[in-house]
């Protein structure tokens, strides 16, 4: 057997065992490993990678923008980390455009928090495609 044939032979291997996960998955109680299944601490899965999407995108072609808190409210309980997910009621302001309100819903840890509050003034990052997919940027 050459060297291109063990390969080969590894790939299927490789192949098989992973449709065989799959299906065991699929098959477990409870459906061990889907999506909609709790994370570490209750959270649900799906709803963190859309969030941790939403961010990655905002932080590389999001726009900034002047803004103002109007309340600031929790709305989940605290995951592994210790952050705990926030609605944020802000009006912003686009360049050149009218203002927008919106509630931002935003992991925050503790620390974060301190200095967050109504009335004062902020800068969101918000997706010019859709601009009431934001996030706070500072306050």
């Amino acid at each position: 057997m050459g060297l291109f044939d063990k390969a080969k032979q590894a790939k299927q291997s490789a192949a098989d065992a992973m449709a065989q996960a799959g299906a065991m998955q699929q098959n477990a109680p409870g459906g061990f490993g889907t999506a909609d299944m709790p994370g570490m601490g209750g959270q649900d899965m799906a709803a963190m990678a859309a969030y941790s999407a939403k961010v990655n995108k905002l932080a590389q072609s999001g726009l900034e923008a002047p803004g103002v808190i109007h309340t600031v409210t929790a709305t989940g309980t605290p995951d592994v980390s210790g952050a705990t997910m926030h609605a944020i009621a802000v009006t912003y302001r686009p360049d050149g455009a009218d203002p927008i309100e919106t509630t931002i819903e935003q992991s925050l840890l503790p620390f974060q928090l301190e200095g967050l509050a109504e009335g004062k003034p902020c800068t969101v990052k918000y997706d010019p495609d859709m601009p009431t997919s934001t996030v706070l940027q500072s306050w």
